[in-house]
């Protein structure tokens, strides 16, 4: 693996050290998610620091903030600084790596966060403060989201825990997670470092390092990010607070977050042409379009106004023409 500080973080500047850290990791266009996932949590009264892996060169819409000497990006009462980072395996699998490398830099003193960069924050930042006060802070899945301790593939992931001589879990789970938003104080890095092994364990049993999902459903491993993180869940003695699919705005009545984990993504989405095949815009499109406007701006002026005129005529569409 290749990782080194991005060219905001030499030699000449010492690494930040924060008590509240907000992880993300993106590539590509995913940069657009982010700017918008930033926007979302400043908004709300974040004032800790952002610390962001990524492939490639910075989002163009750095160039259009405040930089510091020491490197870091001013975005609202919060900072935001980059590592750029070229794993050999797929950026699902590195979230629990990342974040502990972030914790035993000393970037992170007391509470860390992940988030994927298709999600943006609903509420005030103090809930998610008080949240991760009370144990390692996820929400259930939607899909599958109840899964029995006795379910067979539950079952299969302790036959190969078994294997790997990890014993028995400890902890009886009836519920599936999901991985987009992880929170803990950094006490509770044992649990990162059990999900790191459960990562390990499914490279073990053929899952390639490169990979974000391997055959379907009915494999033993298969949204591989998700699937090691419940394992681990099973074998950390630690505490958990959990949230039901409402907290990622799967189900009806959340308040925390909206993850939009369809395709295509809000910022990739033609509205005008989803309309008239019948599918309108969503919540998670909608909210996208309201974390637009700073601290970051993804967009200009222009773009923005445009996409925002887009989603209103889609969604006058969709009152009287819509197959979902």
């Amino acid at each position: 693996m290749s990782l080194a500080p991005q060219t905001v973080h030499t030699s000449e500047h010492p690494l930040p050290k924060c008590d509240q850290v907000i992880c993300s990791l993106y590539e590509g266009d995913f940069h657009l998610g982010l700017a918008a996932l930033i926007n979302s949590i400043t908004r709300g009264g974040y004032r800790g620091l952002f610390w962001v892996g990524c492939r490639g060169i910075l989002p163009p819409w750095t160039a259009k903030l405040h930089r510091r000497p020491d490197g870091l990006f001013e975005v609202g009462d919060a900072l935001l600084g980059f590592e750029n980072i070229d794993p050999a395996r797929h950026f699902g699998q590195f979230k629990p790596e990342f974040l502990l490398r972030t914790i035993e830099q000393g970037i992170a003193t007391q509470h860390i966060w992940y988030f994927d960069p298709d999600i943006t924050v609903t509420c005030n930042w103090n809930f998610y403060e008080m949240w991760v006060r009370h144990g390692i802070s996820i929400c259930q899945e939607i899909t599958m989201g109840t899964m029995p301790s006795n379910h067979p593939i539950r079952c299969a992931w302790m036959e190969l825990a078994r294997n790997a001589g990890w014993g028995e879990p400890k902890r009886i789970q009836e519920r599936y997670f999901n991985s987009g938003c992880v929170g803990l104080d950094i006490q509770h890095r044992a649990f990162l470092q059990q999900w790191m092994a459960a990562v390990r364990l499914a490279n073990d049993s053929g899952v390639k390092r490169d990979q974000f999902q391997k055959g379907n459903r009915s494999q033993i491993f298969f949204t591989v990010d998700q699937d090691t993180m419940n394992i681990a869940t099973m074998y950390t003695d630690l505490p958990f607070s959990t949230i039901g699919p409402e907290g990622m705005g799967f189900i009806f009545g959340g308040f925390t977050m909206l993850h939009s984990v369809g395709s295509p993504k809000p910022w990739r989405k033609k509205f005008l042409t989803s309309a008239l095949k019948g599918i309108p815009p969503n919540k998670f499109d909608k909210h996208f379009l309201t974390c637009l406007d700073g601290p970051t701006f993804p967009y200009s002026s222009g773009e923005i106004a445009r996409k925002r005129i887009a989603i209103n005529v889609a969604n006058f569409i969709g009152r009287f023409y819509s197959k979902v």
